[in-house]
């Protein structure tokens, strides 16, 4: 044993001897910094989606090939769920049955409160009926009284209150139908406009007492149609003036309880009044007059006033809740912003206005280069861009421009500029100093105001532009906006832009080209005469424009979504078979609309079998290289029963064979 321990030891020597060996002879400072070599866990960037402030919550239109959905029940890549899915129809029914009853209920007392008011005013003599009309709206503003500061009947209480104003309005066109303003010393129709203005502000105090939006709007709205009435006693400058102070008196309310409820449906309303006394035609709703603008000065001045009173507002609440988005959201079409609804909303009624003056071309385009400019610049400021910025060309210059449109249409002053008039003149520098402001703040649009302002920019110069002979002019200034946005596309990567610049020229084609007593818009309401040899023409370049935006967006996919039972499913089906992607929509999409369009003096022989041809040698060779993600057999399927239909109805059948085996 005692011969063992010298060996160990000998060993145990040798190790300590090879590690002072290898330890350094100088000072190593990493000695003194143990380092831990700790696992980095990779962070994951989640992409945050910007909302648009203008435009609100509103789903794509196209979504991108990886792009994950953000609506409620979407399944994201890790297999979670971040909100649960919508109830459809049935579901919501169930849950919500009741209250929806309960509407149902309160709108059939208004309607029978309503026509009881009526048997009471018309069928009984005027001592029975006055003091039994005031004594409904008295009892029905007392029930309100007694209801609103209730949380469970305010519902129930405001609705009665609206209600009793409602039969006050009536007692008061009853009090001039008996005659009993006849004997006034201000004359029985003057008296009367007295009469309603004290209810109106009667009307005003009882929304302040109580609060509420509904009531208020009630007050401004009869306001609005008191002015319509004004026509038939001060004729267009009334009915001007009388709308521009209801929508300041709805502004200004709004201001007051800031309501985006009122501010909303200030935007809204204002347009849509303008618009029926521009559009009317001797028109009389409720026995009402609707006096049309003859003067086109005054009518640009109104435009002018409210435009500019609702660019403010629409900026001043963007972020407010409304009506018409709660609306919206309930439909689950998403929650779309004031901006958005309000403006798009009030488009309606400014269309009616510039649709009246169609045949004044000059005249019509300052009507909308003014809403663009106005709108545009409100955008801008929403999305963040400082006023500073947007001044010196949408701010500043408006008024000038006014005075000058004026002193021009007075003959004031005159400016010879290719026999211009006034109004040309103003659209004209209008639409410079409104591309310039766009131009030099384009990064603050959003995809979604592109697509749908392009789509807007196409339905007005539909309209604008007379195609009753030189319908090529439509075609050019139409091709520009969708060629432009096809680019806009491709270089943003929008799926939405691409998918609305590839499919909406075919969808207008199907409504203007196919035959004329087919067509969806009636010539008479839209006289477009389009020239076959043009038509051609134009359907070839949308092939290579597919061509174009498909190679990078190819496989965006059509976004359908709905709250009725079964329609979501479906949806999923189609979008998972590959049916609602951008290649598949628009190769299905044109043979349907050179199915509508293929005619005598419809589409020339050439041009039947030039874009038959092109979209099929154009989608086949992307199938082949992997870029199209259709099925070969379907397409040769869909592709040779139009092919036989053409060749039965119009000939060229061996052309057609040829191309199918080429």
């Amino acid at each position: 044993m005692e011969d063992d321990v010298p060996d160990h030891d000998s060993v145990e020597d040798d190790v300590l001897r090879q590690k002072e060996f290898r330890r350094g002879s100088g000072i190593d400072l990493g000695q003194f910094m143990i380092q831990d070599h700790e696992e980095v866990e990779e962070e994951t960037s989640v992409e945050v989606q910007e909302t648009d402030a203008a435009v609100g919550e509103i789903a794509s239109l196209f979504s991108g090939k990886d792009e994950q959905s953000n609506e409620p029940g979407a399944i994201k890549r890790d297999g979670t769920v971040e909100q649960a899915a919508a109830p459809d129809s049935v579901t919501d029914m169930a849950v919500h049955g009741e209250r929806r009853l309960g509407f149902g209920l309160l709108a059939g007392m208004v309607l029978v409160w309503s026509v009881l008011g009526w048997v009471v005013g018309t069928a009984l003599p005027p001592f029975l009926g006055g003091p039994l009309l005031i004594l409904m709206g008295l009892s029905g503003l007392w029930v309100g009284e007694k209801w609103i500061p209730n949380p469970t009947m305010h519902l129930l209480g405001v609705t009665w209150v609206i209600i009793s104003m409602k039969i006050l309005y009536g007692f008061a066109l009853d009090v001039h139908h008996w005659g009993w303003l006849d004997t006034s010393p201000l004359g029985a129709d003057l008296s009367l406009g007295i009469f309603l203005l004290t209810l109106i502000g009667f009307n005003v105090l009882i929304a302040q007492r109580h609060n509420d939006d509904a009531i208020a709007a009630q007050a401004t709205l009869v306001l609005l149609a008191l002015g319509s009435a004004t026509g038939a006693l001060y004729d267009e400058i009334g009915v001007a003036g009388m709308i521009l102070l209801g929508t300041l008196s709805m502004h200004g309310l709004a201001l007051h309880r800031q309501s985006g409820n009122l501010a909303s449906l200030g935007i809204a309303v204002s347009y849509l009044w303008i618009g029926l006394h521009a559009f009317s035609n001797e028109w009389s709703i409720a026995n009402i007059e609707i006096v049309s603008f003859d003067d086109d000065l005054l009518l640009f001045m109104l435009m002018f006033a409210v435009t500019a009173t609702n660019a403010v507002i629409a900026t001043q609440f963007h972020k407010a809740d409304n009506w018409f988005s709660a609306a919206a959201k309930a439909l689950g079409l998403g929650k779309p912003g004031l901006w958005a609804i309000s403006v798009g909303l009030g488009m309606i009624g400014a269309l009616l206005s510039i649709a009246a003056n169609r045949d004044e071309t000059g005249y019509a385009l300052a009507q909308l280069l003014l809403l663009m400019s106005a709108f545009g610049g409100s955008y801008l400021a929403v999305r963040g861009v400082e006023w500073k910025r947007l001044a010196p060309f949408i701010l500043f210059p408006a008024p000038f421009l006014l005075i000058l449109v004026i002193l021009l249409n007075l003959e004031v002053l005159t400016i010879d500029v290719a026999n211009l008039s006034g109004y040309s003149i103003y659209a004209i520098l209008t639409a410079i100093l409104t591309s310039i402001a766009l131009l030099r703040n384009q990064q603050a649009v959003s995809d979604h105001v592109l697509w749908v302002g392009g789509v807007v920019v196409v339905v007005l110069l539909t309209i604008l532009i007379p195609a009753e002979s030189d319908g090529w002019r439509l075609l050019v200034s139409q091709a520009l906006v969708w060629l432009g946005l096809a680019w806009l596309g491709v270089q943003r990567q929008s799926p939405s832009i691409s998918g609305v610049a590839v499919l909406m020229p075919w969808v207008w084609l199907l409504m203007f080209a196919t035959d004329v007593e087919s067509r969806m818009f009636s010539n008479d309401f839209i006289p477009v005469a389009l020239d076959e040899q043009h038509v051609a023409a134009w359907m070839l370049l949308l092939i290579v424009q597919q061509l174009y935006v498909n190679l990078s967006q190819g496989q965006a996919t059509l976004n359908l979504a709905g709250r009725l039972a079964g329609l979501s499913e479906l949806g999923a089906r189609a979008r998972d078979s590959g049916l609602l992607q951008l290649w598949n929509l628009s190769f299905v999409l044109s043979l349907i609309s050179v199915w509508g369009i293929a005619r005598v003096d419809g589409l020339p022989a050439w041009g039947l079998l030039g874009v038959m041809a092109a979209i099929l040698i154009f989608h086949g060779t992307m199938v082949a290289l992997g870029q199209h993600r259709g099925q070969p057999r379907t397409m040769l399927v869909a592709w040779s029963i139009f092919g036989l239909h053409f060749g039965w109805k119009f000939g060229h059948t061996s052309i057609f064979a040829a191309t199918l085996v080429a």
